[in-house]
């Protein structure tokens, strides 16, 4: 873990990760609270790092000093189960892969679902690479694992830090391509700079890159059109590069506010059998969503049984949720 300031997330996380873990390296970047000693008397190996705004470095650092057969990189604000934890300890007694990817939720229930490079064959060398969202290039034997981690923030993080690198890294190399063309756009849309975050998430699409961050661009992208035209052709460019349920969800939602209901349905009924992904997905694109949205549609429609069999198939995914409650007061 590469850690600053984290006294009040690092013992939660503290409490499993000895579960699986043969050594625990905190590399600190700066703390001025209890984080150090919190995790000397927890009984990590404890390193420090002069923070230089890349994060790539810091997590390469503290790769370096993992002495076991395989590295396992984690955040203090990360949150693993005693159950998930058995499950990462077992996985060590039969591993056989050079990468394990395992998914990350971001909140529980998550809003945003991924899959990361969780855990890495030490003796590939393999490195991470970015200043900020850095990740690792993967080769070899990969293997996927239900085993989800995640990520429960206890303090609010600085809103513009990452903003604030990219513009660093801007301002010394005069422009960016591929993967960090599309976070600096990525990050200028969560700050609300949607010019600017027009011209770099067009300024990826048009480039290399995953199918996967070419959809969630242009899912940014649409979200920043003034024109229900210009979303729309965002994004049936996006499902160009993945099939995937939230951009078919977004386009509904398009012709729903047109109240085009014969096309709005044929969006959701078919996000709900897509199988691609986007960057970070939204778990509810995958069933909830299209269901309580088809409701909607059959409603206008005319088809009361049907709409009545979506709201019920969306109650099966959020029991509690209020408006498929007061639709089925309805019917």
């Amino acid at each position: 873990m590469i850690v600053k300031d984290e006294e009040l997330a690092l013992p939660r996380i503290l409490k499993v990760a000895g579960i699986f873990a043969d050594e625990i390296i905190i590399v600190d970047t700066g703390s001025t609270d209890r984080t150090v000693e919190i995790a000397k008397k927890a009984g990590c190996k404890v390193y420090h790092f002069e923070w230089i705004n890349d994060f790539s470095a810091a997590r390469n650092y503290a790769f370096s000093l993992g002495k076991s057969d395989y590295l396992m990189w984690l955040d203090a604000d990360d949150v693993i189960t005693i159950p998930r934890a058995h499950m990462i300890s077992a996985l060590k007694m039969s591993l056989n892969a050079d990468v394990v990817m395992l998914p990350y939720h971001m909140g529980d229930p998550p809003s945003l679902v991924f899959w990361r490079e969780r855990i890495i064959k030490r003796d590939l060398g393999l490195t991470f690479k970015g200043r900020v969202h850095e990740a690792i290039e993967v080769k070899g034997k990969i293997i996927y694992e239900n085993i989800p981690i995640v990520h429960d923030k206890i303090k609010p993080s600085d809103p513009k830090r990452n903003l604030n690198i990219f513009k660093e890294i801007l301002a010394k190399t005069g422009t960016m391509e591929g993967r960090e063309a599309f976070y600096y756009g990525s990050e200028l849309y969560y700050n609300g700079i949607n010019d600017d975050a027009d011209f770099w998430l067009r300024k990826f699409l048009s480039g290399y890159g995953n199918s996967a961050d070419k959809g969630q661009a242009s899912l940014f992208l649409s979200r920043i059109q003034k024109n229900v035209n210009d979303r729309r052709d965002v994004l049936i460019g996006g499902i160009k590069f993945t099939f995937a349920p939230d951009l078919l969800c977004e386009l509904g939602e398009t012709f729903m506010a047109e109240k085009n209901y014969r096309a709005a349905k044929a969006c959701f009924m078919t996000a709900l059998v897509a199988d691609e992904k986007i960057t970070f997905s939204n778990p509810d694109c995958n069933g909830y969503l299209p269901h309580i949205r088809l409701c909607y549609c059959y409603w206008h429609l005319g088809d009361k049984i049907k709409s009545k069999y979506h709201n019920d198939m969306a109650l099966k995914f959020k029991p509690n949720d209020r408006f498929a409650n007061i639709n089925a007061s309805l019917f």
